[in-house]
């Protein structure tokens, strides 16, 4: 029987007739080699968590690249060559220099993306010769998510590699001993020198296996092996794999009967020149790419190339280009015509042809002819590119919403032909569009009225611009951006390139800052960070790696999903309502049952316990939540019950196929809280009212306003997840959670079972920023329930797009305000309404949160506050970092604002003219930040900027806050010291998820016992040894477990007194040895409550300088200056990562994180397809973080402050700053800057380029 043959490093692998059609490499990797260090999230190419590295062997020479492992199907490795993060380096042969660089620069925080990054920087490294510049470094990782670290110090990490970096790599002594430079195939030869690599001999021409779950794989060599399978398999159900990328674009629910590698048919790759330049179709894009640069520049008529080239830069990321091809993209394209192609867009504008092959004939069709093409028993086999003469000029533009691996909202390409004797006499146009709706492609009117024109006079400009928006063919399309949007922005393009092609003499340079497309001018960024440390109290203080970055970046700590898999285990997947609101009339999960490997279907009828998945045992839980619900459905995608089979993909795939019979609500959902406010008032309720305690009397301007803000998706990179196992005396359970308790007690709710047979351990988490407080009870429950229910190992592991339909978010809001203000801002009186959106049901006590936080740092005596908690017919929304604070810093901020546009004041000066006598260290912090910003001087720099530019306009703005610490603390801190040589373990009730609890719980009792830290180690958190405990959140469990922590040393330094008076300067393990044998207990407990933490304040202040374009609504952070006060840092290397994080992540939330819900409550925006959190080119290029200096709390551990929640709510800054670039903008529209607009949730390309509202009148050239 054929076999499909790979190495994983290198160890021989082969598969078969084993495996099903849907494994993937990432599967069998992790699954059957257990080879954990590769992770996953997406499943879609979208986050890079599973990249790992391949070599193969091809007619020229090795090619080693990176990959989305969870792309490509196992089959598809013939011949390659695989590493994974476990063959760079591991504690036993030494970590790879990468790894090292990674962790040392503080590159690493929860973890669970790092292996990926250092394989996507391994893979460049070794697909370029290690030949790179810092900016082409900076350029390749859009591949790869981090929501913990801001990406700064990965960016610095991987830089410190570059041929061109400032200083010489402390990490690399020589270059070649990075890693065996040639791989693919079998390696033979000493690997210190250039590997010799042995493509794999195969016996058959065609391999053929049939697989597992009924489908056939063929792998041919040639296109006429194609023909002959379809001829003796039959069309009707068939697909041609290459690269596989496409399912990351339209995901593939089942595979079809035949599946047909064509990887290895040589007639379909590479080029050559004639007339045209013909490129095989099968060629990847990446190649693709490489031969553009090698003819563009030996042939001068196919210098365009170059434009498209880079164009395609923007096109997906590396590792999908390594492999991805370019007829797989038209297909896609072909499939989807919804799906804005690059590709397709490129070819289309430039006049290529492509060459279509069938078993009878060989034909030639334009692309957008191909289009409507029956394609069955049909392969692209080559796109022809034609030469162009200097009268041609093309342009195109890619507008997304993020710098990176982002589909295009708008794309456009323009091809132009100008007579040579009468150089701006149009003598062809082709105008062509993508993302605009399926079909319209080209703007035939406008390309037939510009021939025989001078291009640029205003005339022929404005004719052009109004035939072109009537012909303009715009669709809604389900998860996209508006129509009136992605309209205006074609319109701009349109302009927009044009004005790149004008002779720039012809040109009025008020109009020039429209040229400048910021996707691909992006300067290299850079960070500073200033702190003081004290090396008198080091390890306190110090400046160190966390102390689990290494294992963290080697793949080496583990996750609840890299849990070994057992014999017999199953998996889940929740079976979800498609209704908004409703009655179930019956649930039949025959269809699903029905599939070979599904198992069982579990819904209400059931749990033997209460349906819940949220104990009302646990202090703040004020109602149950259905784990499924029962009879009456509260929102869209509720789960109804789960799917158990006997794999991941099964499960999900079989959920789908549960038919369900509802009675549906004729009104439907209400989603928003005026939408409740308006139509069922009694779903609105009061939580606390606080009244003024003073009223100003000098009222000169009274302004009122309503501000909305909307969701945003955690996007931990570990997503909810849990193990369960049966064992002796119950249930073993693995959960990823920030509550362990919580999690304890609802599984012994649920399952109806004492908790002390409940087994419960938490490693760390791979992210969290609030979603496992409560809402991974969801999936641990259910997960138990099935190990309960049928006695079996279970793994329940929701995908991201479960996640993020089922779950709740960070809580929208809403506010309305009135306030009085003198002449010079100063409030005389505030009427606060804020009003919560808690979901269809009022469960955490999140709004509690939000009173001390509205008042923020300001004067607040005048302030007369309202509270609401307004339900709707959403998930249960749920804390996320910052909770309740995050908003409403934001919304007062958001008056502050406004007072000064109204008033046209300096936005600072408005602030500082309320700041409250009570927060002194922000008056302080304002102050250095002034200084060392430049605020004044840059401040002057913007307003010329914009005084002299027209398409471009620049902000710089500022935000304040004083962030309230809780004391919702508990926690139980053990210290076990081992006589043998004094080290000890430490068990806490806390949990790292990122955070760096563990590392600064090391330094503050290697600095209290007087030891080195490498003494210490923290063991995993788990209900035996630390029951009872508190939730890990709020910014404050690092410090409540850091007290307890040293409590517990003084309790065993209290014991070891009179032993070491005695002894007379013993060395401590001469100390701990007299101790064991005089009896001493080494083990010392202490249990933190709120009585021992005093809550304070954490104050801070940002400022944010952006560029808008606003043609497009894309836009640039230039720079951004933060301070905050974090008390006398314990590690000011991890709390400068924390700010950084932090604010990054509210930067997504008030630029790309933008979240489409249906009318019938239904997310729509539910992928990384579509869901677009910030990434490497996202961040401020220039990032300025410096710590408040000689600040010390009192009432905090060793002086410290709350450090990772805080500098998420000065993002704001950012949102404010792209506010006054659309400001400056209106204002040349002739709308006055005093005029305030609102900007609901964040400022999006459509809210950019939708409230600039520029006129097509201005579109001009001089």
């Amino acid at each position: 029987m054929d076999k499909i043959t790979f190495s994983v490093n290198g160890k021989k692998c082969e598969v078969g007739g084993d495996v099903d059609s849907d494994v993937s490499l990432n599967d069998y990797i992790r699954e059957r080699l257990n080879l954990r260090g590769t992770k996953y999230m997406c499943k879609e190419g979208g986050c890079g968590a599973c990249i790992v590295a391949v070599s193969t062997a091809d007619d020229t020479a090795p090619r080693v690249f990176s990959v989305n492992s969870c792309l490509v199907s196992v089959t598809s490795c013939h011949g390659w060559q695989v590493t994974t993060v476990e063959g760079l380096g591991d504690r036993r042969r030494g970590y790879h220099p990468l790894q090292r660089a990674l962790a040392e620069h503080n590159g690493s925080q929860c973890g669970y993306c790092s292996p990926g990054w250092v394989m996507a920087m391994y893979g460049l490294l070794e697909s370029s010769d290690y030949n790179l510049t810092q900016r082409q470094i900076e350029n390749s990782f859009g591949s790869n998510v981090c929501r913990c670290t801001g990406f700064r110090p990965i960016l610095d990490a991987f830089k410190t590699f570059a041929k061109d970096a400032p200083k010489p790599n402390e990490y690399v002594t020589d270059i070649e001993d990075l890693t065996c430079r040639r791989g693919g195939g079998d390696c033979t030869g000493d690997c210190r020198d250039w590997c010799i690599v042995q493509k794999p001999n195969d016996e058959a021409k065609i391999i053929k296996i049939k697989l597992k779950d009924n489908r056939i794989w063929y792998r041919v060599k040639e296109v006429k092996d194609i023909f002959a399978i379809l001829e003796q398999e039959g069309d009707d159900s068939y697909m041609l794999v290459n690269g596989n990328t496409g399912k990351g674009a339209v995901p593939v629910f089942d595979f079809p009967r035949v599946l047909i590698d064509i990887q290895p048919v040589e007639e379909l790759k590479g080029y050559y020149v004639d007339q045209n330049l013909v490129v095989g179709a099968g060629s990847t894009l990446t190649n693709f790419m490489d031969i553009m640069l090698t003819v563009a520049h030996q042939e001068e008529e196919f210098g365009y190339l170059l434009k498209l080239h880079e164009h395609l830069d923007l096109v997906a990321h590396i590792p999908v280009r390594n492999i991805g091809t370019i007829a797989g993209n038209l297909m896609l394209k072909h499939r989807q015509p919804t799906f804005s192609s690059d590709v397709y867009l490129l070819l289309e504008s430039t006049g290529a042809v492509l060459t279509i092959a069938s078993k009878e004939s060989v034909t030639e069709v334009l692309p957008e002819q191909f289009l409507h093409l029956n394609m069955t028993g049909k392969v692209i086999t080559h796109v022809k590119l034609p030469p162009l003469s200097h009268n041609y000029e093309f342009v195109s533009f890619k507008v997304m919403p993020r710098s990176q691996n982002a589909h295009a909202s708008v794309n456009a390409a323009f091809l132009y032909q100008f007579d040579p004797h009468r150089p701006n006499e149009v003598v062809s146009a082709r105008i062509v569009f993508g993302g605009l709706s399926a079909y319209f492609t080209h703007a035939s009117h406008t390309e037939q009225l510009l021939i025989g024109q001078n291009l640029f006079t205003n005339k022929v400009l404005q004719e052009a611009l109004h035939t072109l928006e009537l012909e303009l063919k715009v669709e809604n399309i389900a998860g996209e951006l508006t129509p009136e949007y992605r309209k205006k922005c074609a319109l701009g393009l349109f302009y927009k390139g044009l004005l790149t092609i004008i002779p720039q003499q012809s040109l009025k340079p008020w109009y020039r800052s429209g040229v400048s497309d910021l996707r691909k001018s992006r300067p290299l960024s850079k960070g500073t960070e200033v702190y003081d440390t004290n090396p008198d109290i080091w390890p306190i203080n110090e400046p160190m790696p966390k102390v689990d970055a290494l294992i963290q970046c080697a793949g080496e700590a583990k996750y609840v999903n890299d849990l070994p898999t057992q014999q017999d285990e199953v998996f889940c997947a929740f079976v979800t309502s498609d209704i908004g609101t409703g009655v179930i009339e019956e649930i039949d999960p025959s269809p699903a049952l029905k599939l070979p490997g599904v198992i069982a279907f579990f819904s209400a009828k059931d749990i033997p316990g209460i349906n819940s998945f949220v104990s009302l045992k646990q202090a703040g839980a004020s109602a149950n939540e259905e784990l499924f619900a029962d009879k009456i459905v509260k929102f869209y995608d509720q789960p109804l019950g789960i799917v158990v089979a006997d794999s991941e993909k099964l499960a999900n795939r079989a959920a789908l196929l549960v038919r369900v019979k509802y009675r549906q609500d004729k009104h439907g959902p209400l989603l928003t809280i005026n939408e409740i406010r308006e139509q069922d008032p009694s779903r609105v309720n009061l939580y606390v009212a606080i009244p003024a305690r003073d009223r100003g009397s000098n009222v000169r301007k009274v302004i009122s306003d309503c501000h909305n803000l909307y969701w945003q998706y955690h996007y931990s990179m570990e997503t909810l997840a849990c193990v369960t196992r049966p064992s002796d005396d119950g249930i073993d359970v693995f959960p990823a959670t920030q509550f362990p308790s919580w999690t304890h007690l609802s599984i012994s709710d649920l399952l109806n079972i004492p908790q002390n047979r409940i087994n419960l351990e938490v490693s760390r988490c791979g992210g969290a920023y609030g979603n496992k407080i409560s809402r991974g009870h969801q999936v641990t429950v259910a997960c138990a329930l099935t190990t309960y229910l049928l006695n079996r190992p279970c793994r329940f592991v929701s995908s991201i797009q479960s996640t993020l339909r089922s779950t709740g978010k960070r809580n929208p809001s809403t506010r309305d305000f009135e306030v009085g203000v003198n002449d010079l801002g100063e409030i005389q009186y505030l009427e606060y309404h804020y009003y919560a959106d808690n979901g269809y049901v009022v469960n955490e006590p999140l709004i509690g949160f939000a009173g001390p936080a509205i008042r923020s740092c300001y004067d607040s005596r005048r302030w007369s506050i309202k509270t609401f908690n307004v339900t709707t017919d959403t998930p249960s929304n749920s804390f996320c970092r910052a909770p309740g604070t995050f908003d409403t810093i934001a919304l007062t901020e958001y008056i502050m604002e406004q007072i000064s546009y109204v008033l046209d004041k300096d936005p600072l000066e408005v602030r500082l003219n309320n700041l409250s006598p009570n927060a002194p260290e922000v008056n302080e912090m304002i102050q250095t930040l002034v200084k060392d910003a430049e605020y004044e001087k840059r401040k002057k720099e913007v307003k010329e900027f914009n005084q002299l530019n027209r398409w471009k306009k620049r902000g710089l703005r500022v935000a304040l806050m004083r962030w309230p610490a809780g004391v919702i603390v508990d926690y139980l801190v053990t210290i076990s010291i081992y006589h043998g040589d004094g080290s000890l373990v430490v068990k806490h009730g806390g949990v790292d998820i990122g955070q760096g609890k563990n590392t600064k719980v090391i330094q503050v009792i290697a600095y209290t016992l007087n030891i080195k830290t490498d003494k210490v180690k923290v063991k995993p958190t788990d209900v035996a040894s630390n029951p009872n405990t508190s939730v890990t959140g709020g910014s404050t469990s690092t410090g409540a477990v850091c007290f307890g922590a040293v409590k517990c040393c003084q309790i065993i330094l209290d014991r070891l007194a009179a032993l070491r008076e005695e002894l007379n300067n013993p060395t401590w393990e001469e100390l701990i040895l007299n101790a064991y044998l005089r009896g001493i207990n080494l083990q010392a407990s202490y249990r933190v409550t709120p009585n021992d933490i005093t809550i304070h304040r954490s104050g801070g202040a940002a400022f944010a300088e952006v560029e808008l374009d606003i043609l497009t609504g894309e836009h640039e952070i230039r720079r951004v200056d933060i301070i905050e006060d974090v008390g006398t840092s314990l590690n000011p290397e991890i709390d400068i990562g924390q700010i950084e994080g932090g604010f990054v992540m509210g930067v997504g939330y008030w630029t790309s994180e933008h979240q489409i819900v249906a009318p019938s409550g239904e997310v729509l925006t539910d992928r990384t397809w579509n869901y677009h959190v910030p990434l490497a080119k996202d961040i401020p290029i220039d990032f300025r973080v410096q710590l408040r200096r000689n600040s010390f709390n009192p009432t905090g551990v060793i002086g410290a402050k709350a450090v990772g929640e805080p500098p998420t709510t000065m993002a704001v800054c950012v949102a404010f700053a792209l506010r006054e670039a659309i400001a400056a903008s209106r204002e040349d529209s002739g709308i006055p800057q005093t005029q305030w607009f609102n900007v609901d949730g964040p400022y999006t390309l459509e809210a950019n380029v939708l409230k600039a509202n520029a006129h097509l009148e201005e579109f001009l050239f001089n």
